[in-house]
């Protein structure tokens, strides 16, 4: 139980170094400043995505793969493997991390 609260820290720590990272190296011209009229759609945007693959929970930022996690969507109540199914949207690391200790601990 220690090793797995340890686990989702140091994951929700490296999510957390991610998310700064991609927004502060990203390409000036993909960068959105308050004046742009499109920035509520860009807000709006998930950064993280929740999906069922191969029978697991695995993280998603953008198209790409982050890690997959052990839970087995299997063992969760029918309305989360539906929702998992259709994949589930977190907009920052920390509802990301939340996600994560509630559903893989």
């Amino acid at each position: 139980m220690k090793e797995m609260k340890r686990l989702i820290g140091i994951t929700g720590v490296i999510l957390l170094t991610y998310t700064v990272l991609s927004a502060t190296l990203a390409p000036a011209e993909s960068r959105v400043s308050a004046a742009d009229p499109q920035t509520a759609v860009t807000e709006n945007t998930a950064a993280f995505t929740a999906r069922e693959a191969d029978g697991r929970i695995v993280i998603w930022a953008g198209n790409r793969e982050l890690f997959r996690t052990d839970t087995e969507v299997s063992s969760l109540p029918k309305i989360d493997r539906l929702r998992l199914r259709e994949g589930i949207d977190f907009y920052s690391a920390e509802e990301l991390k939340q996600f994560i200790e509630d559903y893989c601990s």
